[in-house]
């Protein structure tokens, strides 16, 4: 999960904003954490509770176990919950998760097999580009995992020319011709997280083909191997 960021906002950048604006600030970036990290976890306990229905029928055993996974994922859900929390509350942020057991996690919550490729010095990128990292590929994820119907994605982060490279690729389904609504949200909150940080995010997608989501996040020369 992607921490809340709850430092104070720099002064110039807020002199002579109205309050409303401020607000309004504030209530997308949390609705972004919300559903960078709640509302994903909800879905899945959702979808595995779904399958589970058809368990009980066919093996009643296997339905057993798999009611106690879902258990525990809901209790870790809840744990991230008081961690939300608290992150609203204190007066420092915590320190955001290692990038490769981020991409870990994600794929276990998810049931996918995911190769990851980081070519790049995260420790020496900004905090709200590494957030930004951190939901973009979340939702990445999140959207292969529900509509490209492989259980196979790829994640690669480098940088060039001074800008953080993102990819995401699958080699599932590509865009159905309809798509959700909690997926077009999805993706307008990845472009958002992007422009937060004077980046963009382009999504390609070919019917059979895959979709591939790419990011470049600014981080005025830092992150350079070497």
């Amino acid at each position: 999960m992607v921490a809340p960021d709850t430092r104070e906002r720099a002064p110039a950048k807020d002199a002579g904003a109205r309050p409303e604006d401020r607000l309004l600030e504030e209530r997308t970036r949390w609705a972004m954490q919300i559903h960078d990290g709640l509302t994903q976890a909800v879905t899945s306990a959702v979808l595995e509770l779904q399958t589970l229905r058809h368990r009980i029928e066919t093996d009643p055993q296997e339905a057993i176990r798999a009611l106690a996974a879902v258990e525990r994922e809901i209790r870790e859900d809840l744990r991230r919950i008081r961690e939300i929390l608290f992150e609203m509350t204190a007066d420092r942020p915590r320190a955001v998760p290692a990038f490769t057991a981020f991409v870990r996690e994600l794929a276990e919550r998810w049931h996918l097999t995911a190769e990851l490729d980081v070519d790049a010095d995260l420790d020496r990128i900004p905090e709200p580009v590494l957030e930004a990292l951190h939901a973009i590929v979340a939702e990445a994820l999140t959207n292969a995992a529900k509509h490209a119907g492989v259980r196979r994605a790829r994640v690669v982060v480098g940088v060039a020319e001074d800008a953080l490279q993102v990819c995401v690729e699958d080699r599932g389904r590509g865009f159905a011709p309809a798509r959700d609504d909690d997926a077009h949200f999805g993706l307008e909150l990845m472009r958002a997280r992007a422009a937060s940080v004077g980046g963009s995010v382009t999504v390609e997608s070919t019917p059979g083909h895959g979709t591939t989501v790419r990011a470049v996040l600014p981080v005025g020369g830092r992150g350079e191997r070497g």
